[in-house]
């Protein structure tokens, strides 16, 4: 996947139609409770990694209210990993590019993508003991044959991902993660 693929308003506004029909279905299923759920959406900020793109790109998030009992429900979403300040696909994009980085490397990934180098080697860590530890990675690791060890993570479920193109990788494991945007950690 290039950069220029991540900053193209096309495919955030493809995720972004993901993301609604998402919403849809939430908000057709209604709230667990019998309740009409009623929009809360809000406008996320979130960082580029990069040059900014041309043209406009949607940043709602798209969430739900109950109209009974108050509770709030966010659909699953292909463009922000959880609570992280930077957009799902530069997360994954700039830590599969980092692995096995040496110095040099790595302060060139990081003015590439205008994300700190510390940060980067946190969403390292991340997918090496947190995510490589959760209960998505243990459902999604049995989809892969050979078995996908976690320091080739994300690097190598991009590799694994298969479609036809680079958008199609990065939208697959997109698709993949997008439970891990409706819970409440995340850095």
């Amino acid at each position: 996947m290039s950069q220029a693929t991540l900053l193209s308003p096309t495919f955030f506004s493809f995720l972004e139609a993901i993301d609604r029909a998402h919403a849809q279905v939430i908000r057709v299923q209604g709230c667990s409770c019998g309740g009409p759920l009623h929009q809360g959406h809000f406008q996320r900020k979130p960082r580029w990694g990069g040059a900014r793109a041309s043209g406009a790109v949607d940043t709602t998030r798209f969430s739900f209210c109950c109209g009974a009992c108050r509770q709030r429900t966010m659909p699953a979403s292909v463009r922000f990993l959880g609570r992280r300040v930077y957009w799902g696909a530069t997360v994954v994009l700039a830590t599969a590019l980092c692995a096995g980085l040496s110095l040099r490397r790595g302060t060139q990934l990081s003015e590439q993508f205008d994300v700190p180098i510390l940060t980067i080697l946190r969403w390292r860590q991340w997918w090496l003991n947190d995510f490589a530890a959760s209960p998505l990675w243990q459902t999604l690791r049995g989809r892969f044959l050979p078995p996908v060890v976690a320091s080739d993570l994300p690097g190598e479920l991009l590799r694994r991902a298969l479609p036809a193109d680079e958008r199609g990788a990065m939208t697959a494991v997109l698709r993949w993660l997008a439970p891990l945007s409706t819970l409440t950690e995340g850095r």
